[in-house]
């Protein structure tokens, strides 16, 4: 099982981009599963629900914790002994060091902590796509906008900056300029998929 992550802030066409390379996985002849965070499990599902409404008034440290209750399941329905060729995964634990990390300014320490506690494994590959934070909110502008996305110009600045963080400090993670046409972005997308063939 390969696991891919594909992670970015709003607006930047992450799912354009799973749903490009997850048919085109399948195409390929591989068995193929499409997640969500948070979400994924009928749980996690739930917590979406919390984590994403207005209604829910929450500390930032509530939230992370949220965060990984969903994951922890996520994990353990769907990823732990999976059969699957490919899972692709919108967002992962990359998304808790960015916003709650680096958007929140949570500690980086307990963050790491929580993703080594509930034994996250380590994707195979995640694509960061990386957009200007106000164009990001202009695709975004007809949208209903949730909890988390109106959390401000500012805090997705500094969220866009952890993630540029994590292109630089890990091997795993590639970026990839989200300013470009989406067929580019697509085929830069499966160039960084082929090498896990």
């Amino acid at each position: 099982m390969k696991l891919i992550t594909f992670e970015g802030i709003e607006g930047v066409g992450k799912s354009t981009q799973i749903n490009l390379i997850l048919e085109w996985l399948k195409t390929k002849g591989f068995s193929t599963k499409l997640l969500r965070e948070p979400g994924s499990t009928d749980f996690g599902e739930k917590i979406r629900e919390l984590l994403l409404s207005k209604e829910s008034n929450i500390s930032a440290h509530t939230e992370l914790l949220l965060m990984f209750a969903a994951r922890s399941e996520m994990i353990s329905e769907h990823l732990i002994n999976s059969t699957c060729d490919f899972i692709l995964c919108d967002r992962y634990y990359h998304a808790s060091i960015a916003y709650q990390g680096y958007g929140r300014k949570l500690s980086l320490d307990l963050i790491d902590q929580l993703i080594k506690g509930i034994n996250c494994p380590t994707p195979d590959l995640t694509i960061i796509y990386d957009l200007d934070v106000k164009t990001g909110f202009k695709r975004k502008a007809n949208d209903v906008i949730d909890r988390i996305e109106s959390s401000g110009i500012d805090f997705f600045e500094n969220v866009r900056n952890g993630y540029k963080e994590l292109a630089n400090a890990r091997a795993e993670v590639e970026i990839l300029d989200a300013s470009q046409p989406v067929e580019l972005i697509s085929q830069q997308t499966k160039n960084l998929v082929e090498r896990l063939f």
